[in-house]
């Protein structure tokens, strides 16, 4: 079923997103365009808006009749647009007016509306399934273009439209990343509203924002969740669902916001690009449970090889789009990077692969020392990285943001140097620990890891 005819059911005059203070109902999303879309039947359309508002009546109106469309970041340099434009072999770009796109060479025809972008083409056979394309983040290297489709990217989307109407969801992801999309589309396919607040808004406006709309569902990752609870007021959303996703979400954090939202029912998800919708645990403890390898969620299948996790989701092309190259096997199971161990009854998150520092042969994960650190009271947030040494080829280095900034910082890095002896593997701990004010965050709400 398209985005079009699943809009449909909603009642006709239920308001679907709250942007930039402006509501706007179901009706006027699906009568945006009033005009014949015949034309671009068929076609491959790179979209790059920055507002929901106008994206969303564009792809509940093309859904269903183009072969593919992108949805990719303004927040991506023009260079990078431009590489994935021409990657994707799309035959038109629709983006924002100040992008200044048109000042680059080879470049398929460039339009700012989809009224002026369909005179410009002759009707094809349209597809079976229209191609969602979406980018990986781009954190071990240039961002891919990764096919989906409206079916896959709901495969565990509830649609219970009674309950669904009485939700408010907040945006705090680029709604064009695999986690915004989500975000967006359980919230306008199950009747719930969804809150957009302008993206360069500090979070404690957007908290506010949150609150001043009766936000009810909020999905962020560990990082930005830790962020939000150290927000002056956030305890006055009143949250009936929090969700965390993106990274690994340890102990400390899932019972944190347990305590700070106390009517809301907390879940952490796995997803990613590649594999597409994964699964949630709802029992508020660190991973997941063991008993998901041999009776998996729904749809997909696990397995633990060489301690690295791999998941099979048959709805997911297992290839690169616009490349030859696969991310699956030919059966369809995908490496995911993460490395894990079972301990007891549970399958415990350990870090990415691609992110291991070698100290002297031995493996150290950035995200088990940061894991320890944010046990720790002094600390709000942690980045942990290599740092080069001629003897051990590299060491552990930690930048951190203190949860008190009067803290005498001299003392607070001396207590934290003996806390990690004490409680990290003499190889783990740290070399050196550097303060700082706050981290950088990528457009998915994780932090920029590059130092």
């Amino acid at each position: 079923m398209i985005l079009k005819d699943r809009l449909k059911k909603i009642p006709n005059n239920s308001t679907l997103l709250i942007s930039n203070s402006k509501k706007i109902s179901r009706n006027e999303i699906l009568n945006k365009y009033k005009i014949d879309l015949s034309k671009i039947s068929g076609a491959r359309i790179l979209i790059c808006k920055s507002n929901i508002s106008e994206t969303l009546p564009i792809i509940s109106a093309i859904d269903g009749l183009v072969d593919s469309f992108a949805l990719i970041s303004t927040a991506n340099s023009i260079e990078l647009i431009s590489s994935l434009a021409r990657s994707g072999n799309f035959e038109a770009i629709l983006c924002d007016d100040n992008l200044n796109l048109d000042k680059v060479k080879n470049l398929p025809p460039i339009f700012h509306d989809l009224e002026t972008l369909i005179n410009t083409f002759r009707s094809r056979k349209p597809p079976k399934e229209t191609r969602w394309i979406l980018t990986t983040s781009g954190t071990t290297g240039k961002p891919k273009l990764v096919s989906h489709s409206l079916s896959s990217l709901t495969r565990t989307t509830k649609t219970d439209l009674k309950r669904g109407t009485n939700f408010y969801w907040g945006m705090l992801y680029d709604y064009t990343r695999f986690a915004g999309l989500q975000v967006l589309l359980q919230s306008i396919i199950s009747g719930s509203v969804l809150i957009e607040p302008i993206f360069e808004y500090s979070l404690e406006k957007k908290i506010k924002n949150f609150i001043n709309n009766n936000c009810t569902h909020l999905s962020a990752t560990p990082t930005l969740w830790r962020k939000i609870l150290m927000t002056p007021n956030s305890s006055q959303i009143n949250l009936l669902q929090a969700t965390l996703g993106g990274e690994i979400a340890d102990d400390r954090i899932l019972s944190a916001v347990s305590k700070h939202f106390p009517n809301a029912r907390i879940a952490h998800i796995f997803a990613s690009t590649e594999a597409g919708v994964g699964f949630s645990v709802i029992d508020k403890k660190a991973g997941f449970p063991k008993n998901y390898l041999k009776n998996p969620p729904l749809g997909i299948n696990i397995k633990i090889e060489n301690n690295r996790l791999y998941v099979r989701n048959k709805e997911v092309i297992n290839k690169y789009f616009g490349s030859e190259t696969a991310f699956a096997t030919n059966d369809g199971w995908i490496d995911t990077g993460d490395s894990v161990e079972i301990k007891n009854d549970r399958v415990l998150f350990r870090g990415r692969e691609d992110g291991v520092i070698n100290v002297g042969g031995d493996k150290v994960y950035p995200e088990e020392v940061e894991n320890i650190l944010l046990k720790h009271p002094l600390v709000s947030a942690a980045r942990v990285y290599a740092k080069s040494n001629p003897i051990t080829g590299s060491l552990v280095a930690a930048d951190v943001t203190l949860t008190d900034q009067k803290t005498d910082e001299s003392k607070a890095k001396k207590l934290l140097q003996e806390y990690s002896i004490e409680m990290l593997d003499r190889h783990k701990a740290l070399a050196s620990i550097k303060i700082v004010s706050g981290f950088n965050l990528n457009s998915s709400g994780k932090i920029v890891r590059e130092v």
